[in-house]
């Protein structure tokens, strides 16, 4: 205790030592000492309310975070530290931290740090470390991976892979390998895993190829197929397979097959299995596993006898079938006999000839069999030793004769032998005896015997013939070339060029085969040449083979080459004196000839990494080796610029060579660009020269660039020579204008050393002159520089045109041209290189090394955009100078800078991505925000979409720089001319162009070639371009005019240009007659083929579609609203085609197919147009008028009376629900009955008036004859119906679109047929299922809710005040039923009324003052309770008081009815779920109506849902809380029948705590007597039960516990019987009343013996008579213990018989019990039978035991109680009783008696018996 004490003090020091420092201070801290880790683990765990296991992982993030900062301050040995006191992997975080890093330098020193710790460790370490770091990465680009992974690897680094299981890995291996495809996962990837990742995501495909590729060879495998190839099957992959694959498919069912293994629908079916073997062609791989099936049976019931003799039918199985077939038998054992047994050997094949013979004795018994089957006689005959003599008998005697050989046979036998030399029937014999061919074949080594005779070796013996290759064979090749000749011209007549290549392809692979043969292979080669081909690469591959081949190689022809090139290093390894000239030679050939260009690289390697530069100059001088593959040997040489020397001495050759070698590494962009990069190289390496090791770093960097522009070339006159001739001592000169300058270029004048350079730097083409006269004088510098620049971008000539041009104050005009001419010719480098020689510290030179960048090097990184950002700026400061020029407007350097970049767009690039880049990269520097003369940002749009154009189009992209330029219009002008409408739309868009002109030419093309595209594509297109859509109209009356006067094609059309009218409003309209269109399209529907009509969509009005379709397609307007919608006043068509009795017919339907769909408006447009109106639109439009009081029935005409007068009165419950349409005086009966008559004074209700009558019934008579527009017509009916019976007009009713206005109506006002009005009001508004439900909902909750409240006046207060309110007149209890059938779908209205109960719960909490969720529901049940929980209002009619608050009581009283509605509701369409939802809700309910203590609101839940069984829970609370008497109130009579029968069965079933009594007083309240008397039954058998515990055998142990036990039994016992006795159950009583007897008599038995007993202390005992199990156990308390009644109710107790002849014996007789005969006698009757068995007792007792007097007299009294004389006088006689013989003998009635002998005789025979 004092150790726990005194932890926690150092705990709460530590944690007061923390106090005042935040969290990541308090971590770092820890981190770094390594103390407390744990403590600040679970304090801040337990702080911030996280799971331990999240929090650790935020506290390795900032200790992670943190090494990360010391690691970046390199503090590697305080970061180590820190990772080890938190047990982290240091190796690992290091190798990610260095990994990671953007520094090198620090990465590498991190490294440096593990390498100096542990370098051998390291070492091994380092590729394990690359390698999850390389999982890393790519698991990090997966981040649907990592989502699935989240539980195994919460934080993704080395060390969480590192650490994972291996299972765990693999299985992340897997998935992310199918992930992202990377194939150098496959290596790591296990085969198992693979498998199960396959069959889990059910990848059939891949499982087919796997299983696929288990055999043969395939070519042209992806790496994942490799590793399928690479890896075997397992058993236990199968049978995962096996196990998890549901529905495989056919092929991967065959492949399982072919390995043995069948899926668990097919283990059984035998033909599957067959088929699926024979398909993938492995029976015979698989017999063991057919031979576990019972394949014997199934092919011998389907007769597939021959399919037996296969190895997969065991012989067991065979030889089972063979005792359970008997009827096939024979046939069995046939099969056996040939399976057991061979052919081959002699003893099988005698048993098989015996079992054969057998089996036709057995089949073919009889000889009509055998005339069916001849070839069985003769088989039979065969197997007999036949003979001639035999034979001749034998085709005479049988049917054999129909065998046609047999036939002749027959016949020489008739005519004896012939002449022509056949053989006769003894030859055949003899001969087949004699000749044993199976001993000649073995004899010959398996060649087929050839025969003599010419005929049979024709037909059978083999043919054979030599042909040029055996005498190749033979070495004889000349011969051989001439049989080939000599052979084909005999053939064919010719001799082609194939034909000699195909036998010389045949002579070249015999050498190969016989390489190791030289004379063979000397005459292959030889005939090869004699028949013209050249055998030099056969040679060399024979020569190369034969010096160098010592192992067979595995590779492809390939590696065999370059397997033999490293022979050739290994051999000059071994002797360097001597070079194998001749192999190497074979080897180029060879290798050349492969694959071109591709030369033998491991003998040049050899040379590079000894610096042996002389033998390659050798080899490359003499094989012509191109520069590429010294390019490629320069990693390999041991001295790097050594190679770099080589390369640069082999490539100085002639200029014309040179620029060849250029140009096939890289093609020049334009002419004359090598002549300049060649000067511009010399001057780079005279002026810029750099170490041999830079430039070998610059080969390693561009690899692809040509090594050739790095070398320094030539090829001029010798230019020290020239520079002796311009030096001298001439003074200085400074040249003072441009014409000067001229003048001194051009004349032969000399002049300074400085000056005579340029000369010659201008006449000799060299660059480097200038440079020279710029160092010797630098006066003229910037001349320098334009000699320089002119010469190195060949400008000289056309600078000296323009000089003639201008004039000295120009000069910068003639500058900026020189710069132009460089840049427009591409020579940016050399531009650029003028300027860092001659003006280093100039400006403008950031510009030109943007456009090298650019241009020359391809370069668009940050670091070019950085060059043109410093330009700008100095152009801001006017910083920008050029030479020669003097000061610059800023504008003007900014326009002419604008132009040199657009120059360098249009000239200086390849291809078009490389402008785009260029473009971007001018974007990205920004220089819109400086400049606006160009929107360069637009040009790069431009660019991307019309770049192709742009360069067909020849678009001057200068003329961009000036004010209002055209050329983005003639751009798009042409793009439209062009056709190329995408593009011109595109650029319209950038350039904010009208599109209208371009898209309708785009669709007009579209329409001339055919290309039409779906209307909703035009539509997208008018609303992405913003275009009025009478483009769109026109269009598509255009193309309608084009389809011709009928088509499909111009009902579409015609039909999509009135959607788009209608759609945009776009009538009137001066462009097209709307009107026209729609007739024409009509007219076009209606001369349509049938075929194409019944797939096209109908045309509908813009009324029904925009406003009708929002509405349900419900009529809310008037007829004459109608017409104005329909514009019928308005219509003109200028000309009508008159329509055909088709065409009517055909309109006729489609106003039908209008009405249906409710579209009146449009059918009034159509009958108004065509003039056409079918009855039911007639019959509509009159029933609107009807309705309206616009007509009336007078205005009928005759044929529509005759009609309307047809229509019978049962035609109009089709608008009617019969069981809502109530008596309205009985209806109104009950409402008096339930108010008050004194208070209340009913005033009169019209009845409607007989007009309104008649009219509603000739309505009604129209719905009921329309066939079409029935929902109309139905409207316009029960809205008239509605308005009617709610007294109102029916426009008002009709335009009313809120039907919960109607309804409240109907609430409210005192209405007839209100159930009637509510349901016309739902059908004739369309109100959806969902709708009625909320609505009916809603007015049950507020009949539910209202009576809640109370009522303060007393006048006001209901006689019930807890009964729920009426709705529309009707109880919501007792006619509950016609709100169900109000609601086309109650189960909704159940869960309605649900919403409801959770809404009732959240207002429980909204009162309590807790969270709560609102709803739709609580809304609603809010405005309820305020509406009706606000105080009574005052006369006057103020509202005083409070507004009430439903107390939880009520809310569960609400809550109760509502769960009882909603489960009726639930049940009137047997809806299970929302049954089980309220069996629910009332069971949570249930327990808080117990804390409440709520007893009657859990009785009325449970009757109300009247789901005992699933309520038992109800019957628990009340029992738990002594409440059972809630049940027993006064209940209707099928609410108690059913609260009966559940309160019966909860007790029997759970039997609770004093469940009897409470069952006893349910009986009772229910007056259930049998039950009563059942429980009253049992309870004495448990008592019985109980008494019976305390016998022994016979006895009973007596004591006053028994005795009150025995009493409360009787007790019981007489309880039951009353009760059986009130149901009038007779029997049961009869037998209740024996069992109350039996215990009296035992308690009576009890008592006495108590009262005898009652001194003796020992246990008192007396005789048991219940329990009596058995007979026995009765006859012998019957026989021994019990008096004469006693053993009567014994017997009505156990329902045994008494023997009392027994009884008497035992009792009367042998016990001597005194008065027990005459208890007897007392009880029953004697007669002699009884007395005759008693004697027969008696006789049998004496033989075994001795009697005595007091016996013999007791059977005298019986004898002589015998009636018969006869029986007593032989019974006395018997017995020997003579006194009784004597009496009988002297009676006057028995005379004949006298003869005593008789008595005498029968004792005596009796006594011997």
């Amino acid at each position: 205790m004092h150790s726990a004490q005194a932890q926690s003090q150092a705990r709460d020091k530590i944690l007061r030592s923390w106090a005042g420092y935040s969290e990541v201070a308090i971590i770092r801290q820890v981190a770094t000492t390594g103390e407390h880790i744990d403590l600040c683990m679970e304090f801040w765990a337990e702080k911030r309310r996280l799971p331990l296991a999240e929090y650790t992982h935020y506290f390795y993030d900032v200790v992670h975070a943190y090494v990360q900062r010391l690691l970046s301050e390199r503090l590697v040995c305080k970061a180590e530290d820190v990772l080890r006191n938190v047990d982290r992997d240091v190796k690992c975080f290091f190798f990610q931290f260095a990994s990671e890093c953007g520094n090198e330098e620090l990465a590498e020193f991190v490294l440096d740090h593990l390498r100096s710790r542990e370098p051998l460790m390291y070492e091994q370490e380092e590729p394990v470390l690359a390698y999850h770091w390389s999982l890393v990465q790519q698991l990090r680009k997966c981040e649907s991976l990592l989502a699935r992974h989240q539980t195994q690897l919460p934080r993704l680094h080395i060390e969480a892979l590192m650490t994972l299981p291996e299972l765990a890995l693999q299985r992340l291996l897997v998935e992310l390998y199918f992930a992202n495809g990377n194939e150098s996962l496959l290596g790591s990837l296990s085969k198992d895993m693979v498998w199960r990742h396959l069959v889990n995501t059910g990848q059939t495909d891949r499982l087919q190829r796997w299983c696929g590729l288990r055999d043969g060879i395939h070519e042209n495998l992806t790496p994942l197929e490799q590793a399928f190839a690479a890896w075997q099957l397992d058993p236990s992959m199968y049978e995962y397979a096996l196990e998890q694959l549901q529905q495989p498919s056919e092929v991967l069912r065959n492949l399982f097959a072919r390995a043995g293994y069948f899926f668990p629908d097919e283990s059984a079916d035998i033909p599957t299995q067959l088929r699926r073997l024979c398909t993938m062609q492995c029976l015979g791989q698989h017999a063991d596993l057919l031979s576990r099936q019972p394949l014997a049976k199934y092919l011998l019931e389907r007769g597939q006898y021959s399919l037996l003799l296969m190895d997969c039918v065991p012989v067991a199985a065979l030889e089972a079938l063979a005792g359970s077939e008997v009827h096939q038998e024979a046939l069995i054992n046939l099969i056996v006999d040939l399976k057991s047994h061979s052919l081959s050997e002699n003893e099988g094949f005698e048993l098989i000839s015996k079992s054969v013979q057998s089996y036709l004795e057995k089949t073919h018994d009889t000889a009509d069999s055998f005339e069916a089957h001849p070839l069985l006689t003769f088989y039979d005959f065969l197997g007999q030793e036949p003979t001639v003599r035999s034979l001749e008998g034998f085709l005479t005697s049988t049917s054999l004769g129909r065998v046609p050989y047999l036939k002749t046979l027959i016949m020489r036998f008739d005519h004896g032998p012939s002449n022509s030399g056949l053989p006769t029937a003894h030859d055949l014999f003899l001969k087949f005896q004699q000749v044993n061919l199976p001993l000649l074949a073995a004899a010959g080594h398996g060649e087929l015997v050839t025969f003599s005779n010419a005929r049979l070796c024709q037909r059978y013996a083999r043919k054979s013939q030599l042909n040029y290759t055996h005498y190749l064979k033979q070495q004889r090749s000349a011969y051989a070339v001439y049989y080939l000749i000599t052979e084909q011209l005999q053939l064919y007549g010719q001799i082609t060029k194939t034909q000699l290549f195909h036998a010389c392809e045949t002579v070249t692979q015999m050498a190969l085969q016989h390489s190791r043969d030289d004379e063979l292979v000397t005459h292959c080669v030889a005939c090869c040449e004699m028949l013209g081909f050249d055998t030099q690469t056969l040679r060399s591959f024979l020569l190369l083979q034969r010096k160098l081949s010592r192992h067979a190689s595995e590779g492809g022809y390939s590696d065999l080459l370059a397997e033999w090139d490293r022979d050739l290093v290994a051999q000059l390894g071994e002797d360097s004196t001597e070079f194998p000239l001749d192999l190497y030679q074979s080897l180029m050939r060879l290798a050349v000839k492969d694959i071109p260009g591709k030369f033998p690289v491991a003998l040049l390697n050899y040379y590079a990494s000894k610096n042996d530069w002389w033998h390659l100059l050798l080899i490359f001088q003499y094989f012509e080796i191109p520069l590429s593959e010294l390019k490629k040997l320069l990693p390999h040489f041991k001295s790097s610029p050594l190679g770099v020397h080589l390369l640069r001495a082999l490539s100085f050759e002639s200029s014309g060579d040179r620029q060849h070698k250029r140009g096939s590494l890289r093609p020049p962009r334009r002419s004359g660009e090598t002549q300049t990069n060649s000067s511009q190289e010399t001057m780079t390496n005279s002026s810029h020269s750099s170490n041999q090791d830079s430039s070998v770093q610059q080969l390693h960097r561009n690899p692809d660039q040509s090594l050739c522009t790095l070398l320094t070339h030539s090829a001029r006159q010798d230019l020290f020579a020239i520079i002796l001739c311009c030096t001298n001592t001439l003074p200085d000169v400074e040249i003072p204008s441009t014409a000067k300058f001229l003048e001194m270029m051009m004349t032969t004048t000399p002049h300074c050393s400085a000056i005579n350079l340029l000369r010659h730097c201008i006449r000799q083409e060299h660059p480097v002159l200038a440079v020279l006269a710029a160092t010797v004088s630098d006066q003229n510098r910037d001349w320098c520089w334009l000699v320089w620049l002119a010469v190195a971008s060949g400008q000289w000539s056309n600078l000296l045109k323009e000089a003639a041009k201008l004039r000295e104050e120009n000069r910068s005009e003639w500058v900026w041209s020189l710069i132009r001419g460089a840049v427009a010719g591409g020579r940016v480098n050399a531009l650029l290189h003028s300027f860092e020689i001659f003006q280093s510290d100039c400006k403008f030179t950031h510009l030109c090394r943007f456009l090298q960048l650019t241009g020359h090097q391809e370069d668009f990184s940050d670091g070019t955009i950085t060059e043109l950002r410093q330009f700008f700026c100095s152009w801001s400061q006017d910083a920008v100078t050029l030479p020669l020029c003097g000061p610059l407007p800023r504008k003007q350097v900014m326009q002419r800078s604008i132009g040199l970049l657009l120059i360098q767009l249009q000239t200086n690039f390849d291809c078009i991505l490389q402008q785009q880049r260029f473009l971007h990269c001018i974007c990205r520097s920004d220089v819109g925000d400086i400049c606006d003369l160009l929107d360069f940002c637009l040009l790069h749009k431009v660019f991307g979409v019309a770049a192709t154009w742009m360069r067909e189009l020849a678009i001057d992209l200068e003329q961009l720089v000036k004010r209002d330029s055209s050329e983005y219009r003639r751009l798009v002008d042409a793009l439209t001319e062009a056709r190329a409408y995408e593009e011109a739309l595109q650029l319209a868009t950038l350039l904010q162009l009208p599109l209208s002109d371009i898209v309708y030419g785009k669709w007009v093309a579209e329409l001339e070639t055919g290309a039409l595209r779906p209307h909703h594509e035009y539509e997208r297109e008018i609303q992405q371009h913003a275009l009025p859509p009478a483009i769109l109209v026109n269009f598509l009356l255009q193309a309608a005019s084009s389809a011709g006067q009928v088509g499909l094609r111009r009902y579409e059309h015609l039909q999509n240009a009135l959607g788009v009218i209608k759609q945009h409003h776009l009538f009137p309209n001066e462009s097209f007659d709307r009107d026209q269109i729609e007739y024409d399209m009509v007219l076009c529907y209606l001369q349509l083929p049938e075929k194409q009509i019944a797939k096209l969509s109908i045309y509908h009005s813009e009324y029904y579609e925009q406003i009708m379709l929002q509405e349900r397609c419900v009529l809310y307007k008037s007829f004459s609203e109608l017409k104005e919608l329909a514009g019928i006043d308005d219509l003109s068509i200028a000309s009508k085609t008159p329509l055909t009795s088709e065409m009517e017919t055909r309109l006729n339907t489609l106003l039908n197919i209008l009405l249906d769909k409710g579209d009146i408006v449009e059918a009034l447009r159509l009958q108004e147009l065509f003039e056409f109106r079918p009855n039911d639109l007639r019959f509509i439009v009159f029933a609107m008028a009807l309705a309206e009081g616009m007509t009336s029935i007078s205005n009928l005409s005759s044929k529509e009376r005759q009609l309307l007068g047809e229509i019978e009165k049962s035609a109009f419950p089709k608008f009617n629900r019969i069981t809502l349409n109530q008596n309205v005086m009985a209806r109104w009966g009950s409402d008096l009955s339930d108010t008050g008559s004194d208070n209340v004074a009913l005033g009169f209700e019209e009845i409607p008036s007989k007009e309104k009558q008649q009219t509603l019934d000739t309505l009604l008579g129209i719905g009921s004859k329309l066939k079409y527009g029935v929902e109309l017509g139905r409207r316009i009916v029960l809205a008239y119906r509605a308005a009617m019976y709610l007294d109102k007009e029916y426009l008002d009713v009709l335009r009313t679109k809120d039907a919960s206005v109607l309804l409240r109506k109907a609430a409210e006002e005192d209405c007839l047929q209100r159930l009637l009005v509510v349901s016309d009001i739902q059908i004739s508004t369309r109100m959806t299922p969902n709708e009625i439900a909320e609505s009916l909902a809603l007015e049950l909750t507020t009949c539910i809710v209202r009576p809640r409240f109370y009522i303060f006046q007393a006048n006001q207060q209901p006689r019930n005040a807890l009964r729920n309110a009426d709705l529309w007149g009707h109880s919501i209890d007792r006619d509950f039923h016609l709100f169900l059938e109000l609601a086309p779908n109650t189960t909704m209205l159940g869960n309605c009324l649900l919403e409801y109960c959770d809404a009732l719960k959240a207002y429980r909490r909204y009162q309590d003052g807790k969270p709560f969720e609102e709803s739709e529901a609580f809304e609603r049940l809010s405005g309820i309770i305020t509406v009706y929980g606000l105080p009574t209002p005052s006369p006057a009619g103020m509202v005083s008081g409070n507004p009430q608050v439903l107390s939880h009581k009520k809310q569960n009283q609400i809550y109760v009815e509502l769960l009882i509605k909603a489960h009726l509701c639930f049940v009137h369409e047997c809806s299970m779920e929302g049954i089980v939802s309220v069996l629910q809700k009332a069971k949570t309910l249930n327990g808080q109506l117990t804390k409440a203590k709520s007893w009657s609101l859990i009785v009325r839940m449970l009757i109300g849902i009247a789901r005992y069984r699933e309520m038992f829970y109800c019957f628990d609370s009340l029992i738990e809380n002594e409440q059972f008497e809630s049940l027993l109130g006064q209940f209707d009579e099928d609410q108690k029948s059913g609260l009966r029968q559940a309160i019966l069965s909860y007790l029997r079933e759970y039997q609770p705590k004093n469940g009897k009594e409470l069952l006893r007083l349910a009986a009772l309240h229910f007056l259930m007597y049998k039950e009563l008397a059942e429980m009253w039954t049992e309870e004495a058998q448990e008592i019985v039960a109980k008494i019976e515990a305390l016998t022994d055998r016979f006895m009973l142990k007596c004591s006053p516990e028994t005795q009150s036990l025995l009493q409360q039994a009787l007790e019981n016992y007489t309880h039951a019987t009353e009760n059986y006795l009130l149901d009038n159950k007779l029997l049961l009583a009869q037998h209740s009343v024996s069992r109350a007897e039996l215990i009296a008599m035992q308690l009576d038995l009890c008592t006495k013996e108590l009262e005898e007993r009652h001194s003796n202390n020992a246990n008192n005992v007396c005789l048991r008579v219940i329990g009596v199990r058995s007979r026995d156990e009765f006859k012998e308390l019957v026989n021994c213990h019990l008096r004469v009644p006693q053993a009567m109710i014994l017997s009505r107790a156990y329902g045994f018989d008494i023997n009392w002849s027994e009884a008497l014996f035992s009792q009367f007789v042998v016990l001597q019990v005194p008065n027990y005969l005459q208890e007897y006698l007392c009880h029953q009757s004697i007669n002699d039978d009884v007395i005759e068995q008693v004697v027969k007792s008696y006789l049998i007792h004496c033989q075994s035991r001795t009697t005595n007097a007091k016996q013999e007299e007791s059977l005298a009294q019986l004898v002589e109680l015998t009636k018969s004389v006869i029986l007593k006088y032989k019974l006395a006689s018997l017995l020997g009783f003579k006194p009784i013989v004597m009496a009988l003998i002297n009676e006057s009635p028995v005379h004949y008696l006298r003869d005593t002998n008789f008595g005498r005789t029968e004792l005596h025979t009796s006594t011997d018996a």
